[in-house]
């Protein structure tokens, strides 16, 4: 096991040994945020007959070349054909079809004229305009050709995508799984939310605010909360490797003679890839495989204990799903004020934003409380372990932990 490593070190590793995840095949109405494991190939065309655009008359194109207001052209009148209409309609020179919108073309006509070019007279039509071949129509394999590849393999699926699966002819497809991550809580000082709160006990914030950005980005979980003893925790982690994809446990991480979960893991013959990173927050941070799931050891500090997750774990996670974009965007910001970082070590700074006259501008946060601190960052300046401090008014990459702020 290495230790005190670097955290590029450190997040390399991670993703070196966690495999994307297991595959499913999904029907259409359970794919929305998905992440496609192969590429999509189009069954059908779309659409699968040629038909018309707008509300109209099916034409032969060369009937109209000389129409115009001064010399309308008449055409007999020899049917009726509507959206889902298959009669087996055809017309000749000098002869005409109304059609509707989505109507397919009758066996002959090569154009549509929309009606504000057109006059009823008995059984016949007075047209005034020309319409080329092809006007007005949406031919067949215009949106989707049958053997078309519509999606590419790691694309994510948003309604819209589902829909063009649905149009290629599809009613499910082949998606990354999302793993069960099995979340472990220790602590005989933590309790859960609602439960009365005794002298000298805290609420287990950590376990709620992982639990939050696992559901934030669509991972499953279970939660458990699990007192300070070696055969509990061991028996809450065995109870769970036959379910779990993946465990994070919270507390514990030091590997004092109270920092129980590292013992744990051990005693289940865990493989430990690393322990302790020289990031801050987040520094005691352990990785390993158990029966060759990931298996982090997040600290029980708050700051740190989320900085890891975020840093660490969570892209982890995701690779497990399939996700293969950063698990935050970065955005280039000017800097307001000097900051510090500590030399051979990678320092995540908490920051506020502003706009002002179209440019991004972001501050160090300097709110007293860590748990507030925590709460009302909305992005965080990394301070690379190759740099002590980051000038004020340089223009830094920072990473983006609200992307709905509205950047310019």
């Amino acid at each position: 096991m290495k230790t005190f490593i670097s955290f590029k070190e450190a997040f390399d590793l991670t993703l070196s040994n966690v495999p994307v995840g297991q595959t499913e095949i999904l029907p259409l109405d359970q794919l929305t945020a998905k992440i496609l494991s192969e590429d999509i190939v189009s069954k059908v065309d779309c659409p699968s007959i040629s038909t018309s655009q707008k509300d109209g008359y099916a034409v032969v194109s060369t009937d109209l070349t000389k129409a115009s207001t001064k010399n309308p052209v008449k055409l007999k009148l020899v049917g009726h054909i509507v959206a889902g209409d298959f009669s087996k309609l055809a017309i000749g020179g000098g002869q005409t079809v109304r059609v509707t919108t989505g109507a397919p073309l009758p066996d002959g006509a090569d154009a549509v004229i929309t009606e504000e070019f057109c006059r009823k007279s008995g059984n016949f039509i007075l047209t005034h305009n020309t319409a080329e071949s092809g006007r007005n129509l949406l031919e067949k394999g215009t949106d989707v050709r049958q053997g078309e590849t519509v999606a590419k393999k790691g694309e994510k699926l948003s309604p819209p995508l589902i829909g063009l699966l649905a149009s290629a002819g599809l009613d499910r497809a082949p998606v990354y799984k999302s793993p069960e991550i099995a979340v472990i809580a220790t602590g005989d000082e933590v309790i859960a939310p609602g439960k009365p709160l005794a002298k000298g006990k805290l609420y287990a914030s950590n376990m709620v605010e992982l639990c939050a950005w696992l559901s934030y980005f669509g991972l499953r979980y279970t939660a458990s909360l699990i007192a300070d003893r070696k055969t509990d925790i061991q028996s809450a982690i065995a109870g769970q490797l036959s379910t779990a994809d993946a465990f994070l446990t919270s507390g514990g991480a030091w590997g004092s003679e109270r920092d129980l979960i590292l013992k744990a893991a051990e005693s289940l013959n865990w493989h430990a890839i690393y322990h302790r990173v020289r990031m801050g927050p987040g520094k005691p941070v352990g990785f390993g495989l158990l029966e060759k799931k990931p298996f982090f050891v997040l600290p029980g500090g708050p700051p740190s204990n989320e900085m890891a997750f975020l840093q660490l774990a969570l892209p982890a996670l995701l690779k497990m799903k399939g996700e293969q974009t950063l698990t935050f965007p970065r955005v280039q910001a000017r800097l307001s004020e000097t900051v510090h970082g500590r030399k051979d070590w990678t320092d995540f700074v908490h920051a506020r934003l502003e706009k002002r006259n179209d440019q991004l501008f972001v501050h160090p946060a300097k709110l007293k409380s860590r748990l507030q601190s925590m709460a009302r960052k909305e992005a965080l300046i990394i301070i690379p372990e190759d740099r002590e401090e980051l000038a004020a008014a340089s223009l830094i990459e920072i990473q983006l932990l609200n992307p709905s702020l509205q950047i310019p």
